[in-house]
């Protein structure tokens, strides 16, 4: 990186110069140079850029008279030649001089390039010292977006994650490595791989599922696979100083007085001293992440929660609070809005709806505020009132609107009887209140008289143990074994049905897939052992290790007083401030992995490895009967996305529902359960497909349109649909239809003969030629 001259030495040479027009001619000959450059590298593969960048940071000349060269020459080439002057920029910065530049010259490309241009644009944003406190916050709203953006390419997608792990806010980077998770899912295993080897590059889920896919490719003579042998390696020296780490530590506890445990401090004190963050770092995160190294150490689920952290997990598996009931975040617009309303909360029946934006909160403000601030304000006692100030399009003036809070039950179960009187229930995870949650509803499907029963639990990671019990046992007579534990000890706890069955004979098929875990494998295995269920889908996760979660006699958990008798602190409850921080400690915990579980047949879904890296036994999760992936474009179709892309920004299809909601108010309801693919049915279609331009096909606009009558019928009907978008979608998803058509056969049906089914099938008939993954396309 060049160098700046000091002040009084460029003055110097500035009176060396003997006219004006020498200068001018200096700077012209400067630019000429750098435009040849940049046009060489926008008439060469991308290999080219980078080397043409570093030529231009190299040329003669005073850095500010180059910079300005730069920025003035990269305007008058393409996308490859304006990325050069973007790396002969960075090549030059010192500090935050040249941040404006960058950013003016990257942000174009970060929205509209090819593909490879983009995916490096959105790369080199990462760099956050070149870039003041203002600046960086349009960097990463730039990258951000990127990120999010589903019709982004994955390439761009997995880049611009990199990116915001390394500029972002917290919340940031959480919404960064949750996408490169997502890739992990994918069906397509070059995605997967993308996504493994980017988590591994920022170093986060060292023994999560990203690893499992660096494991599998580390000996594949490609450059993915040697780059995965290289993290593969690296993490393995990591985990060897965490074991001696964590034996340090057991030494230190039990006071046999060796100094050995000497070692951490010294380690801390090197930290403080040397690292340029060192002097940052406090005392509670360099013990939080130690133990967090040595849990993670052990095995793949042994965990560390700080406070914080732990009061996520927990409500996720206690999903109850005092509030207003509705799902919150920001939109688009960075205000913050309302989600979806909980349709059995206050909210909903005080008259807020998705998309209503909320400006004040008695009297508050939010704009400015993050949402742990505003989230706090709009939760609080039962039966306490609170003004809630919104905005909705087509208001003149926003609108008060009074809120009653009550005691919020956050659903885990959603539910519907879909063609062919098949009930399709899925289950988000298996907290305190699921089983409960499912009963009421298989007693209603039962008194409806359905043909058979959809259990999805696809993405689901599970929850409590005894949770899964309850599930399975309202599928199965009599006292059958679901689950049991054995401890390093030999120590066997059996988990068994009660007797308590409320379908024990209707068809039922199970739906899984590579995030299906847990207390999901439980669920899934007992029924496949039993012969209760066809499970279908893909393979689940693997996880066979039971947990603990152990509260620290070292840093215990403030006080409170638990007005409410429920055995758990609310927000609205008064605690004791030991640590004067304005928040409530709940204290932090180990989840530490004390026993293997075993399924009604003997086997675990425990994907294990050994000291090696290697799987101890491939027979590991829950195999699926019927192996089939869901509905997904294919790689020629993937067009589609960036057709989508200025149709979705620009909110066409959701302005296409709103303006006819009304008029078409009771058809609209009708569409979002199902439309038969027609698109004929929907009010001026021809005329909306004609103005939008498009080389779509009608079947993909339609699609769209009806993803968006679905979110707004939500509301007017007061229930939400299950699933996502494709997934829960009987149109759309085939891992579903399969489901569909086993209940259905059982039932002495054909999938079909169901009416709402023809044009919209993605399964093949019997006697068809299977399409690839079982799959086909309308």
């Amino acid at each position: 990186m060049r160098r700046h001259l000091p002040a009084l030495l460029a003055q110097t040479v500035g009176f060396l110069i003997p006219a004006f027009s020498t200068i001018v001619t200096a700077q012209e000959g400067l630019e000429n140079q750098v435009a040849r450059l940049l046009e060489r590298a926008d008439a060469g593969d991308l290999d080219r850029v980078w080397e043409v960048g570093r030529q231009i940071g190299e040329l003669d000349g005073q850095e500010d008279a180059l910079a300005r060269a730069i920025s003035t020459r990269q305007e008058r080439v393409g996308p490859k030649g304006r990325l050069a002057a973007a790396r002969a920029l960075l090549d030059l910065a010192e500090g935050t001089a040249y941040g404006k530049q960058i950013l003016t010259v990257l942000e174009p490309l970060c929205r509209e390039a090819p593909e490879a241009v983009r995916a490096a644009a959105v790369g080199m944003l990462g760099t956050a010292d070149v870039f003041n406190e203002r600046l960086i916050r349009d960097a990463r709203t730039l990258v951000e977006e990127n990120v999010t953006s589903e019709l982004a390419p994955p390439r761009v997608r997995v880049e611009a994650s990199k990116s915001l792990w390394n500029i972002g806010s917290e919340k940031q980077r959480s919404v960064a490595r949750a996408t490169l998770r997502q890739f992990l899912r994918s069906s397509d295993r070059d995605l997967q791989i993308q996504g493994a080897l980017a988590l591994a590059e920022i170093n986060v889920d060292s023994s999560g599922a990203a690893w499992d896919v660096l494991r599998d490719i580390q000996d594949e003579p490609t450059a993915e696979g040697r780059l995965a042998r290289t993290y593969l390696r690296l993490d393995a020296d990591r985990r060897h100083f965490e074991h001696l780490l964590q034996r340090g530590l057991e030494r230190q506890l039990s006071g046999d007085g060796s100094g050995r445990f000497d070692k951490l401090g010294e380690i801390i004190a090197r930290v403080r001293a040397q690292h340029p963050r060192g002097d940052e770092l406090s005392d509670e995160f360099m013990v939080d992440s130690a133990a967090k190294g040595i849990l993670r150490a052990l095995d793949r689920h042994s965990a560390f929660f700080t406070s914080d952290e732990y009061k996520d997990f927990f409500f996720d598996l206690n999903r109850e609070y005092g509030g207003i009931g509705a799902f919150v975040n920001f939109d688009k617009d960075d205000v913050f809005s309302i989600v979806r309303p909980i349709y059995s909360g206050p909210a909903y029946r005080a008259g807020l709806r998705s998309g209503d934006k909320i400006l004040e909160i008695d009297g508050w403000p939010t704009e400015g505020r993050t949402s742990e601030e505003i989230i706090a304000k709009l939760k609080g006692k039962p039966d306490t009132p609170v003004q809630v100030k919104i905005y909705r399009l087509g208001m003149e003036e926003p609108e008060e609107v009074a809120v009653v809070r009550e005691q919020i039950q956050v659903p885990s179960v959603n539910a519907e009887v879909i063609p062919g009187n098949v009930g399709y229930v899925e289950l988000i995870t298996f907290g305190s209140n699921t089983a409960e949650e499912l009963r009421k509803t298989l007693l209603d499907f039962k008194r409806q008289g359905v043909n058979g029963v959809v259990l999805d639990i696809r993405s689901n990671t599970g929850g409590y143990l005894t949770a899964a019990r309850e599930i399975v046992e309202q599928f199965v007579e009599g006292e059958k074994r679901v689950v049991y534990t054995k401890t390093r000890q030999g120590i066997v706890e059996d988990f068994a049905t009660r007797d308590v069955a409320v379908i024990p004979d209707t068809p039922l098929v199970v739906l899984i897939n590579g995030f299906s875990a847990s207390a999901s494998e439980i669920v899934a295995g007992a029924l496949q052992d039993y012969g209760r269920a066809k499970v279908v889908g893909k393979r689940s996760y693997g996880k066979g290790s039971v947990q603990t979660l152990i509260p620290l006699r070292s840093e215990q958990g403030e006080a409170y007083r638990d007005q409410n008798d429920n055995g758990m602190r609310d927000d609205w409850e008064p605690f004791e401030d030991a640590n004067d921080n304005g928040q409530y400690d709940v204290g932090p915990r180990m989840k530490l992995t004390v026993a293997r579980y075993y399924l009604p047949s003997g086997r675990t879904p425990d994907k294990d490895y050994d000291e090696t890296g290697k799987l101890v036994d491939p027979d590991w999760g829950i195999v699926p009967d019927h192996d089939l992936e869901i509905f997904e474009w294919e790689p020629a179709d993937a067009w589609m996305g960036q057709a989508l892309r200025p149709l979705l920004k620009d909110g066409l299809f959701l302005k296409y529902v709103k303006e006819r909601l009304e008029e078409h108010r009771e058809l609209f309801i009708e569409l979002a359960q199902g439309d038969g693919g027609d698109v004929s049915r929907y009010p001026d279609f021809e005329d909306f497909y004609a103005s939008l331009d498009t080389k779509l096909p009608r079947e993909e606009v339609r699609r769209w349109i009806r993803f968006r009558v679905r979110d707004l019928v939500a509301d007017l009907r007061g229930k939400a649909f299950p699933g996502s978008r494709r997934m829960g979608d009987y149109q759309e998803d085939a891992q579903l239809q399969e489901a569909v058509r086993l209940v259905l056969e059982e039932a002495g049906q054909s999938i079909h003969e169901i009416a709402a089914f023809k044009g919209v099938l993605k399964i093949a008939k019997a006697d068809d030629a299977p399409a690839k993954d079982g799959v086909k396309k309308n």
